[in-house]
C-alpha cells in the first residue's frame, strides 16, 4: 500500500464501478473503453503491458484496423487526467508498451488482499474476523461493474473469487466463535448465487447441526448429494461427506441444546444470534440493553418468547419488557448483571441514549419483514398449499401477522374471508386515527410515493397539513425518507384496499390531485 501523505492521497477503486480519487474528490475516468485501458495497467501494475495484450484484453479476436491508434488515444487521456492531479509520470511509456507506477497510488484490491493476508496471520479468530470484515467492507458492488472487454472480465472473475473465498473464511470463523444462526441465515443466499460452491455447503451443513438441526443438516446433505450427481455427475467431496459422518452419529461438537423447535416460528436467526451472545458476555460489564422496534404485527412480542427459551436453555439471567412507558425508571431499578430485552414501536427516548451511564449499553435493531423465503416457510407450516401461497405473500409483504392471520381465516369456508382479514389487519396496523382527516392522510400516504406537507395541503384542504404530517410522521408504519414520508409493507395494501371498497368514489378523487400535484397534470 502506498504511504503517501493521506493529504494527496490518490486512490484507484475496482471492487465496485471503478473510480478514481484525488485528495477526496473522486474524478471522472472516461469512457468504459478507457477504463478498460487502465483496468489492464492496474492489474499488472509495475510491468510493462505490450500494446498487443491492450488490444487483445480490450477487443479479443474484434480488434479494429485503428486499434493501436485508439489505444494510444486512451493513454493519452488517461495521462491528461493524472496530469492534473500531479501524477504526470505514473504511466511511462517505452517501445511497444506502457507501465503504471504503483508507488504513485492506492488500490482498494491491493488493500482487500493485504487485510486477507493480515487476517491469515492473525492470532485470534477474534482478530481475523475483525480484518476480514474490513476487508470485505471495502467491496462497492461487483468488481469492475461496467467495464468491457476480456482482460477485464478475467480480473473481474479474480476479484471476485478471492471475495468469496474471503467469506467463506470469515463464515468459518463466525462458527468457530459461535455465531451459528447468524451464519446459517446468511449462507442460503450465497448459495443461490454459487450453487455448486461445495464450501459453501459445508459451512450450512455445520452451521444447521452446531444450532441444534441435525435433521435439517442431514436433509441438507441428500439435497446436495442429488444436486452433485444431477449437475456433475459426481458424489459430494471427501470433506462434506466427512461432516455429514459426523453429523450423521452425532459426535461432532454441539452448541448448547435448545429447546425443541417451534414449527410456527420462522427467521430471525440474526437477532437470536445477537441475544446469545449477549448472554454470553462477561456479568462484570454491567447491564446490556437490547431494544426491538418495529411497526404492530412484525412480531416483537413472538420474538420475546423465543428469547426466553434461548436464555433458559443456556441457564442465563434475563429480563424481557413488551412495551413500557419508562424504560429508564425499569432500568435504574435492575440489578448489573442482567440483559435487558424491551421491545416496542419506537426505540429508547434520546435522553437515555445520552445518560452516561448508560453509554456503550444500549443496542436497538429494527426488526424487519419476513423474507420470500421466511414466508414461505411460515405458510407452509401454518398448512397453506403452494396454489395459495403467492397470493397471500404478495399481500402480506412478510408481515408476520398478515401471514398468520391470511393462512388461518384460508381454513374456513366463510364468504367474507378476505374482507375479515383486509378490516383485522387495517385496524392492528392503522390504530384509531383521531380524526377523519388524520385517517384520510394514511390514505394519502399509501396511495403516493413520498408524502410532503405540500403535498397534505394539496390533496387534504382545510388547513391542518402541518398536524396531519407531524402525526404520520409519528405513526409507527410510516418510514421518514429523503423526499418526505413513506408507508410501505402490508398496510400500504390493506389502506387501498379498504378505500377501494368503502369510498372508490373518494379513492379516485384522491389519486387524481395526487397526480396533479405530483406530475403538474
Amino acid at each position: 500500500m502506498s504511504h503517501l501523505p493521506q493529504e494527496v492521497r490518490y486512490r484507484f477503486t475496482v471492487l465496485g464501478p471503478p473510480g478514481f480519487t484525488s485528495g477526496g474528490t473522486r474524478l471522472d475516468l472516461g469512457s468504459p473503453q478507457q477504463q478498460a485501458v487502465l483496468t489492464l495497467l492496474l492489474a499488472n501494475a509495475g510491468s510493462f503491458v505490450r500494446t498487443g495484450e491492450l488490444i487483445d484484453g480490450l477487443w479479443g479476436e474484434r480488434a479494429p484496423a485503428t486499434g493501436e491508434a485508439v489505444i494510444r488515444t486512451y493513454i493519452s487521456r488517461l495521462r491528461r487526467l493524472l496530469s492534473l492531479q500531479g501524477l504526470g509520470s505514473a504511466i511511462v511509456s517505452r517501445s511497444g508498451g506502457y507501465r503504471l507506477d504503483p508507488e504513485c497510488f492506492e488500490v482498494d484490491a491491493v488493500e482487500f488482499a493485504g487485510l486477507i493476508e493480515s487476517a491469515r496471520r492473525a492470532h485470534s479468530a477474534e482478530r481475523a474476523a475483525e480484518l476480514l470484515e474490513r476487508a470485505l467492507g471495502l467491496w462497492t458492488g461487483t468488481a469492475l461493474a461496467g467495464v468491457p472487454g476480456e482482460a477485464a472480465e478475467h480480473e473481474r472473475s479474480r476479484l471476485e473469487r478471492l471475495k468469496l473465498t474471503a467469506t467463506q473464511e470469515l463464515l468459518r470463523l463466525r462458527l468457530e466463535l459461535g455465531d451459528h444462526d447468524e451464519v446459517m441465515a446468511e449462507v442460503p443466499a450465497l448459495i443461490e448465487r454459487h450453487r455448486l460452491e461445495e464450501p459453501l455447503y459445508e459451512i450450512y451443513l455445520l452451521a444447521l447441526y452446531r444450532a441444534g438441526r441435525r435433521a435439517e443438516a442431514l436433509e441438507l446433505y441428500r439435497a446436495i448429494h442429488d444436486l452433485f450427481d444431477e449437475e456433475l455427475g459426481v458424489r459430494p467431496g471427501p470433506k462434506l461427506r466427512a461432516l455429514h459422518e459426523k453429523v450423521l452419529h452425532a459426535d461432532d461438537e454441539q452448541a448448547p441444546a435448545l429447546r425443541e423447535a417451534d414449527p410456527l416460528f420462522v427467521g430471525r436467526e440474526r437477532e437470536r444470534a445477537e441475544f446469545r451472545r449477549l448472554l454470553a458476555r462477561d456479568p462484570a460489564k454491567g447491564a446490556e440493553v437490547l431494544f426491538l422496534t418495529g411497526p404492530p404485527g412484525i412480531g416483537k412480542s413472538t420474538l420475546l418468547r423465543k428469547f426466553a427459551d434461548d436464555a433458559a436453555a443456556m441457564g442465563k439471567p434475563v429480563r424481557l419488557f413488551d412495551g413500557l412507558d419508562d424504560p429508564a425508571d425499569v432500568l435504574r431499578r435492575l440489578p448489573e448483571d442482567v440483559t435487558v430485552v424491551i421491545a416496542g414501536r419506537t426505540g429508547p427516548d434520546a435522553t437515555l441514549l445520552v445518560d452516561p451511564a448508560w453509554s456503550g449499553r444500549i443496542r436497538i435493531r429494527k426488526l424487519e419483514a419476513l423474507s420470500e423465503n421466511e414466508s414461505a416457510a411460515l405458510l407452509e407450516a401454518r398448512g397453506v398449499g403452494p396454489d395459495l401461497r403467492e397470493s397471500i405473500m404478495d399481500f402480506a409483504a412478510g408481515n408476520p401477522f398478515a401471514l398468520s392471520l391470511a393462512a388461518e381465516v384460508g381454513r374456513s369456508p366463510r364468504a367474507d374471508a378476505a374482507r375479515y382479514v383486509v378490516d383485522t389487519v387495517y385496524a392492528h396496523l392503522a390504530g384509531d386515527p383521531p380524526t377523519e382527516a388524520h385517517r384520510w392522510a394514511l390514505y394519502v400516504c399509501a396511495q403516493a410515493d413520498n408524502t410532503t406537507e405540500d403535498l397534505l395541503r394539496s390533496v387534504l384542504p382545510g388547513g391542518r397539513s402541518s398536524e396531519l404530517f407531524d402525526w404520520l410522521r409519528g405513526h409507527p408504519c410510516v418510514e421518514t425518507a429523503p423526499h418526505g414520508l413513506v408507508l410501505r409493507g402490508v398496510l400500504r395494501e390493506v389502506l387501498d384496499r379498504h378505500l377501494r371498497w368503502r369510498d372508490p368514489a373518494g379513492r379516485a378523487r384522491m389519486r387524481g390531485r395526487i397526480s396533479q400535484v405530483t406530475t403538474g397534470r
